[in-house]
């Protein structure tokens, strides 16, 4: 039997990437009954926040990330949040804590399934928050941790647009 183990991370940790790592194909609805299907995002930069509202670091970096998603304004980004909460836990903590990713509830099987790492017993592990940024191709080019992940975000926002 496989055991999740969930933690907040305080600190980021750049991981270094393979060139070229597809990021895991997943379909799920959004809060508001929107379909998201990451294999019709291609050709837009996705950025992926992995939380859960009982974790503080992921409640107090919100406000740093709608500051990001409002800077892209317009632009061909995608933000999508994957929470590990239902969608009636959400609903109540959005009220207080506004988030303008587009937010998944019920996330846990995409999250555990598509993104969480095994140890060497079959343990599943998550460190929470975590970020990813992908390319046009769909392809992970920034995968980070902790609430400094929002600066590696933001910075690697700033190279995708700046190149374009």
């Amino acid at each position: 039997m496989k055991t999740l183990i969930l933690f907040a991370a305080l600190v980021a940790f750049p991981v270094a990437l393979a060139a070229q790592t597809p990021a895991p194909a997943f379909a799920a609805v959004d809060m508001s009954g929107t379909r998201v299907d990451t294999a019709a995002l291609r050709g837009k930069i996705v950025v992926i926040n992995l939380w859960f509202v009982n974790c503080p670091v992921c409640v107090s970096e919100i406000k740093l990330l709608n500051q990001i998603v409002d800077s892209y304004k317009g632009k061909d980004v995608v933000f999508l949040g994957l929470a590990a909460n239902s969608k009636p836990q959400l609903d109540k903590f959005l009220v207080k804590n506004p988030f303008k990713y587009s937010v998944i509830p019920n996330a846990q099987m995409i999250i555990l399934g598509k993104f969480g790492t095994p140890d060497k017993k079959g343990e599943i592990s998550m460190p929470f928050p975590m970020h990813y940024v992908l390319d046009r191709n769909g392809n992970i080019i920034t995968k980070t941790q902790g609430i400094k992940g929002v600066e590696t975000v933001s910075e690697e926002l700033k190279r995708q647009f700046s190149s374009k």
